[in-house]
């Protein structure tokens, strides 16, 4: 009976794109979907707003699940060119916890592939937590395969001793909204990518040192990082110094595990690595 039941369950949900929903209506129920997740996270109207904006969702190939009238989970896909190619990317996605398990996201995710293949879009990427096996398990049974590791650090190290802008040693500038080319010596993911940046490119700076560079939001997000071992690392130490002057915490996303000094370096200063995630992908 009980297969019979989640089978009849299925139906009542309806799926709809997310063009028509409030900011406010998404806040409440990703704030419900990510209360019980690996790492609890909150997020306010604007703040889903402004995130999706410099994703580049596309609201139109973006779908909701609404369950007697109420969202109760969603998957919004941000869409660009990506290695080249035009490519979607699972910008955000969850279930209320007491509707996982009961077909949703087959639902969404269909409807999603239907609508970027419409749209000539071959590749969907998506970024998962390598400790979430269940997730891991539902992307793979949709044909996702494991493209790349990355590493998320993070860090509240204060330096004993400022390095100073008036000096000279440091050169922060605003990003330019007409940049094209991305900073890091590895290929950022899909969510860091410069095209995205560059769509609220106020809200970000370039710190630079030597052949060193780091790219920070204004709340201390690090997007991506310049860096070279051949010389670099006491470069490297001067920029985080100052912006752990300017910023205090500091969140650095998605470096490739493969970028072995990069790592080794960022360790070394004194910064953890929170959680490590998988780059997937799904050819549609």
């Amino acid at each position: 009976m009980k297969n019979e039941w989640e089978a009849a369950e299925i139906y009542m949900y309806e799926i709809k794109n997310l063009s028509h929903v409030s900011y406010e209506e998404l806040a409440d129920t990703h704030n419900l979907v990510f209360s019980d997740y690996v790492i609890p996270m909150y997020i306010t109207p604007e703040q889903i707003e402004a995130y999706f904006k410099v994703s580049g969702v596309d609201y139109s190939c973006s779908f909701g699940g609404f369950y007697k009238g109420k969202l109760i989970g969603f998957l919004a896909n941000a869409v660009d060119i990506y290695n080249g190619k035009p490519a979607a990317w699972d910008a955000m996605t969850g279930i209320a916890k007491e509707h996982r398990g009961k077909g949703l996201f087959s639902k969404l995710f269909e409807h999603t592939r239907q609508c970027l293949a419409g749209n000539d879009i071959k590749s969907y990427y998506l970024d998962v937590i390598t400790t979430n096996e269940n997730a891991c398990s539902v992307y793979q049974k949709k044909g996702a395969k494991i493209v790349r590791e990355f590493a998320f650090f993070t860090g509240s190290v204060i330096s004993e001793q400022s390095v100073l802008l008036q000096e000279g040693v440091i050169k922060m500038s605003p990003l330019s909204a007409s940049s094209s080319v991305e900073i890091s010596t590895y290929q950022p993911s899909f969510g860091n990518r410069i095209s995205a940046l560059c769509r609220d490119a106020d809200h970000y700076l370039i710190a630079e040192c030597g052949n060193t560079s780091i790219m920070i939001s204004r709340q201390g997000r690090i997007s991506q990082i310049r860096y070279n071992d051949q010389g670099d690392q006491g470069d490297l130490y001067k920029i985080l110094k100052q912006l752990f002057q300017e910023f205090v915490h500091l969140d650095i996303s998605n470096i490739p595990i493969t970028e072995h000094a990069l790592i080794h370096a960022l360790l070394d200063f004194g910064l953890t690595i929170k959680v490590k995630q998988y780059e997937m992908c799904i050819d549609l």
